[in-house]
């Protein structure tokens, strides 16, 4: 359920470009989502520390999203998708990204509130509506919306969807005996309870427990 709010989100971003703008993907890890904005002329950074088995080679530059080798106003948008927990400096990273931002241009950016450790040691933070909307305010852009990834009953429904992954770890996945066991907490966790939690989503009018946030901020023009 997680994924498919995040994918939503950068789907819509993609349709909001013009084509040819200058897009950077700030922590654009494997460029996953390169061909969503075939239209653009992409660039991907990361620092390339996060997960030992990805394949970095489809990145544009390594660096750190702190200290981008860009000059002012390289780009008209800047995408940051669940990179900023991995930041020990946030807001260094939000001040880089209004540098290299053109004034109008956006940044559209997502993180999570409620998750687990990943991608360790490099896993810092976790953010509210209102952390976001600090930090944005004290790297000098303007939030154009806060949207939560769902509610209660998605982010419920997403542990439970995780119910495999913790009862059997990757070296129990291989052992004959737990796959009954995993296809049917598959059926179960997976399937039927997060399509009827999933519904049940709608009940949640705060949506104070989420997944997380995405967001869309600018850098302003007068600024």
């Amino acid at each position: 359920m997680d994924s498919y709010a995040l994918f939503e989100f950068i789907e819509e971003t993609s349709a909001s470009l013009g084509r040819g703008v200058r897009v950077l993907d700030a922590g654009a890890g494997e460029c996953q989502y390169r061909d969503l904005f075939s239209d653009v002329r992409y660039v991907g950074v990361d620092l390339a520390v996060g997960e030992p088995e990805w394949d970095y080679r489809c990145l544009d530059a390594f660096s750190d999203v702190t200290a981008l080798p860009f000059a002012a106003q390289t780009f008209d948008a800047v995408l940051c998708f669940q990179v900023l927990e991995h930041l020990p400096e946030p807001l260094q990273a939000l001040c880089e990204f209004r540098r290299v931002m053109s004034p109008g241009g956006r940044l559209f950016l997502s993180t999570p509130q409620s998750w687990h450790q990943h991608q360790k040691p490099h896993d810092y933070f976790r953010y509210t509506s209102f952390g976001l909307r600090y930090l944005m305010q004290k790297a000098g852009l303007d939030v154009l919306s806060m949207k939560p990834m769902g509610g209660y009953f998605w982010f419920l429904a997403f542990q439970l969807q995780n119910m495999n992954y913790w009862l059997f770890p990757r070296g129990m996945k291989g052992r004959r005996w737990t796959l009954p066991l995993r296809v049917a907490n598959a059926v179960l966790f997976q399937l039927l309870l997060s399509l009827t939690l999933y519904y049940f989503d709608r009940f949640d009018r705060t949506k104070d427990e989420t997944f997380g946030y995405v967001c869309v901020a600018t850098r302003p023009h007068s600024a």
